[in-house]
């Protein structure tokens, strides 16, 4: 007799399965969602810096999330605010460069 020709152990191991799935695809969800969220302050930051004419020395990566701290609107106001880059990571108090 193997586990799954015993009714109750299929149907506990169905369960545990849908389960591990179920947990998966959300934190697989979670994950996409946090890193479409980064991409989209990054560039968001990038393209108003550019528009004003303020240059960054050092662009945050594609793929990293160097606002995981602060809201979409806290990241936009510095960037719209700032006289410079060191005043933008001053505003979101990052680490300067």
């Amino acid at each position: 007799t193997r586990p799954d020709d015993v009714p109750l152990i299929r149907s506990l191991n169905e369960e545990a399965y849908a389960a591990g799935h179920a947990a998966g695809r959300a934190a697989g969800h979670a994950a996409g969602c946090a890193a479409g969220r980064a991409a989209e302050l990054v560039a968001t930051v990038r393209g108003v810096l550019q528009a004003r004419g303020i240059r960054l020395t050092d662009p945050p990566a594609a793929g990293s999330d160097p606002f995981a701290g602060a809201s979409r609107e806290e990241v936009t106001a510095a960037a719209v605010a700032c006289a410079d880059e060191a005043d933008f990571r001053r505003r979101l108090g990052l680490p300067r460069r």
